[in-house]
């Protein structure tokens, strides 16, 4: 079960909850729907009020978000299965919520068995008892590789190494300068 103490970043929630990009997440703090400190941080009913909202798949007012989050609070915190919005409108969410949970359980499980060790590929993430950089596998997802073939080429990988690897690529961006490429001369 995710703790309740457990904070995740505008990138690991869009990440996470397969949002297209992570300024959904950043408009939502910037519009005064959540509060989220300094850098943001966002506790488990706001990474499930995305994934709703996600699950929705409709552009909603702010006023409209604003009751929708504090509808998914509630439902968190009671451990509702559903949520009604209005006498029209009543959210099943109980399935969106489970699911969300077991894959994030599952990712940071995942994420805690990466190797990282400045001895190996200079400290990048890379999979376990290898060199293979977790980004290497998300670039080539991103490229249009299918993940059988990423699976022939590593088939120590498994289907979830390789849906994790996008996800953990999109929530923590390499940062910092590239690499000046030598010139031609």
């Amino acid at each position: 079960m995710i703790m309740t103490q457990q904070q995740f970043t505008t990138a690991e929630v869009a990440a996470l909850v397969g949002l297209d990009s992570e300024r959904v997440v950043r408009k939502e703090v910037e519009h005064g729907l959540i509060e989220a400190g300094n850098p943001p941080r966002m506790d488990w009913p706001v990474v499930a009020y995305f994934a709703v909202l996600s699950e929705l798949g409709l552009e909603l007012g702010v006023d409209d978000r604003r009751r929708l989050l504090k509808a998914v609070r509630r439902a968190v915190a009671r451990h509702w299965a559903e949520v009604d919005l209005s006498r029209v409108v009543r959210l099943e969410v109980g399935q969106v919520l489970s699911e969300l949970e077991s894959r994030i359980n599952r990712f940071l499980g995942w994420k805690d068995g990466l190797t990282v060790s400045a001895d190996i590929l200079g400290g990048e993430p890379a999979f376990p008892r290898s060199r293979l950089a977790v980004r290497r596998v998300a670039a080539l997802l991103e490229r249009g590789v299918s993940a059988d073939e990423i699976r022939e080429d590593y088939p120590y990988l498994t289907m979830d190494d390789i849906a994790f690897a996008r996800i953990f690529a999109r929530a923590y961006p390499h940062v910092g300068r590239p690499r000046k490429s030598e010139a031609v001369t």
